[in-house]
């Protein structure tokens, strides 16, 4: 309860503050010190204010290239390692475009089981696919083993998961039963209960056209809040879909989801890919290096581990 006794303690002092200057200042009126109590009541309005007026360009140099100043946690690839100067941070928000059936989920996991290994906590949250078949997806990828027969090997998954660092909590919502707002109240459920999350993945948050900024600023309000990556998917259009390349403008309902993003990339796949295993990642927009380079990957949809190729 640090927050609500943080809360509660700057307010009882502002009024303290406030009830030692009304005193004060009654002296003062005798004594026709108006000015005086001017200044007496503006500083007691004052107390609790946050001190904090923000980074300091030229007393703090040295706070821009240290290690704490942007926490991140790198994907899989190392070339969007490179393209992001690490991976993800807090705060940031993530998005991942592609057709349906391309591998947009698959991505997902790839993102969350790397975290995982790494000795995070991830909770990635579902509304599409039933919280036990992304779990047996992360199992297939662990071990490697192709999603529909992962069950012959529960004993080769279970004596991989006893190596796992992190944690990994699923949660599973129906398809327009959950907004950010639904999300939010989950992640504070799971903070209270000591399981405070160092990433989400959200597969993925659908909402009526009208409000679809609405949702999009909304994920990355809660990205800012909790100071964690969030990374979500969205759909292309169907133009986008038949594309060899998906590029920023064949995104399926509002374009200012891409503007409301720190990162985000597409993954095309035709269907010949789809037979070869292969695929193209496109940099739509990077707020930390470069983009519009695409590059040329290997995607297995069977255990959906993702090979992605260093030069465009």
């Amino acid at each position: 309860d640090q927050e609500y006794v943080e809360q509660e303690f700057s307010n009882f002092c502002k009024n303290q503050s406030l009830k030692t200057a009304l005193l004060k200042s009654v002296d003062l009126l005798q004594d026709g010190m108006f000015d005086d109590i001017r200044f007496t009541i503006d500083n007691a309005l004052k107390a609790g204010q946050d001190k904090n007026i923000g980074h300091e360009y030229v007393k703090e140099v040295e706070a821009r290239y240290t290690k704490e100043d942007r926490q991140v946690i790198p994907t899989p690839w190392s070339i969007i390692n490179e393209k992001l100067m690490g991976g993800l941070g807090g705060g940031d928000f993530g998005l991942i475009f592609g057709s349906p059936g391309g591998g947009k989920s698959w991505t997902m996991v790839a993102l969350g089981a790397h975290a995982v290994k790494l000795g995070l906590n991830v909770v990635h949250y579902t509304l599409e696919l039933s919280e036990g078949y992304v779990g047996k997806r992360y199992d297939s990828y662990f071990i490697n083993e192709p999603v529909n027969t992962v069950h012959l090997h529960q004993d080769k998954v279970k004596k991989y998961i006893d190596t796992l660092k992190g944690t990994l909590t699923i949660k599973e919502y129906a398809p327009g039963n959950a907004s950010i707002s639904t999300i939010e109240g989950h992640i504070q459920k799971m903070t209270d209960l000591g399981y405070t999350p160092d990433m989400v993945l959200i597969d993925y948050v659908k909402d009526e056209k009208e409000k679809l900024d609405n949702t999009y600023v909304s994920t990355k309000a809660l990205a800012r809040t909790l100071n964690i990556p969030v990374w979500s998917v969205s759909q292309v259009n169907r133009a986008g879909a038949r594309d060899d390349v998906i590029e920023g403008d064949k995104a399926a309902g509002s374009y200012n989801k891409i503007m409301i993003t720190d990162f985000c990339m597409s993954l095309s796949r035709l269907p010949q890919d789809k037979i070869n295993g292969t695929g193209r990642f496109f940099l739509m927009k990077n707020r930390y290096g470069m983009d519009g380079m695409t590059y040329h990957a290997t995607v297995d949809v069977s255990t959906g581990h993702i090979e992605m190729d260093d030069n465009p």
